[in-house]
């Protein structure tokens, strides 16, 4: 707010001192070496007059020009080329500012200078080339300031989205080697070494596929929808060895989806959810869906809260929409569709892909 008013005082004085150098200009030369081609000199009163109609000129361009250049940015920025709009600025501000400066002149000529025709022709002529310039000036300048404050804005959303894909990054390593996980698959791990050695060996080895995605992938911005596949994959192993038949997960992927990408770690993410706050029992089992078709993901459950509910602090999804504010303009959807809680998740082409 200050620094609106402060832009504002700006403006204002500076509109004002601008208008006084010409009429000045004028009186001091003819003061100091006299008027030239038999015109008389000015007075203090002409000088006075001057002031006066120049300073209302002056005014009037600006405040017009203002005026369109910020109705026409604010309704065609998104519609028109920067090129375009600055043209038509322009040319709306050189007309509006001719027809006011006609007007303006012939209002004070009746009323103070009365010159005759001529004369009155060639002064319009010459207020007319002011007022070209000056339009001129004050467009480039608005332009500019303009293109300043965007790139400013850009920036800092550039840093803000940054700030949030780190956060987002560092949320994630945190879930993805969360104690409970660990806890809960060595105690997998222990009773399987007990029973079955080899499938004992199998989980180690799932395990070791699933930290290694981790480390190996967890800084990358995008990863194709296969490599996610794979890796769920390993990551559903280890919780069917400790759910069983309980744990359902079916996949439908068209081959074209593979080749499209998205944030690491996005399905583990979201499996695990499903797998926190659902009820997973002989009676209650979990089903699982994660379809896939053209750029798009789905992936849904039957939503059967648990009776002890767990208290979600929505970071995960929150860190994953940051993430793909990154990416592209989608972002992922979340909500419950006839009892289904249902996460759509937006893929993002190979070509888009590369430009990251």
């Amino acid at each position: 707010m200050e620094e609106n008013k402060f832009n504002y005082k700006v403006l204002l004085w500076g509109t004002f001192i601008v208008s006084l150098v010409p009429p000045t200009y004028v009186y001091i030369a003819q003061t100091v070496f006299g008027s030239t081609g038999g015109r008389p000199c000015l007075t203090v009163e002409d000088y006075a007059i001057s002031c006066i109609f120049s300073v209302l000129v002056t005014f009037s361009l600006f405040l017009a020009n203002i005026f369109i250049i910020k109705t026409i940015t604010t309704k065609y920025e998104e519609k028109l080329s920067a090129f375009k709009r600055i043209s038509l600025s322009l040319g709306l501000g050189l007309i509006i500012s001719n027809i006011i400066i006609y007007f303006e002149w012939q209002i004070f000529n009746n009323l103070f200078y009365k010159l005759n025709e001529q004369e009155a022709k060639m002064s319009v002529f010459q207020n007319q080339m002011f007022a070209t310039v000056l339009v001129s000036i004050v467009s480039l300048v608005l332009e500019i300031r303009h293109y300043v404050e965007k790139l400013k804005i850009s920036i800092a959303e550039k840093e803000k989205l940054e700030r949030e894909f780190l956060r987002a990054q560092l949320e994630g390593l945190k879930t993805q080697i969360s104690p409970h996980f660990l806890f809960n698959s060595f105690n997998a791990l222990q009773s399987l070494i007990e029973d079955d050695t080899t499938k004992a060996k199998e989980f180690v080895q799932e395990l070791a596929r699933v930290y290694r995605y981790v480390l190996e992938k967890r800084d990358q911005l995008v990863v194709t929808l296969y490599d996610e596949i794979q890796f769920i994959q390993s990551f559903i192993y280890l919780n069917k060895i400790r759910f069983g038949d309980n744990l359902m997960v079916e996949t439908q992927i068209d081959a074209d989806s593979l080749n499209h990408y998205l944030p690491p770690l996005t399905l583990q993410l979201l499996v695990e959810n499903a797998i926190k706050h659902n009820v997973i029992s002989n009676a209650k089992p979990l089903v699982i869906q994660i379809i896939a078709k053209g750029d798009q993901l789905t992936i849904s459950n039957v939503f059967q809260p648990r009776a002890e509910k767990l208290q979600s602090t929505q970071i995960g999804h929150q860190n994953l929409i940051s993430r793909y504010q990154l990416i592209c303009e989608s972002i992922p959807k979340f909500g419950l569709i006839d009892n289904q809680y249902v996460a759509q998740i937006p893929l993002v082409s190979q070509t888009v892909a590369e430009e990251l």
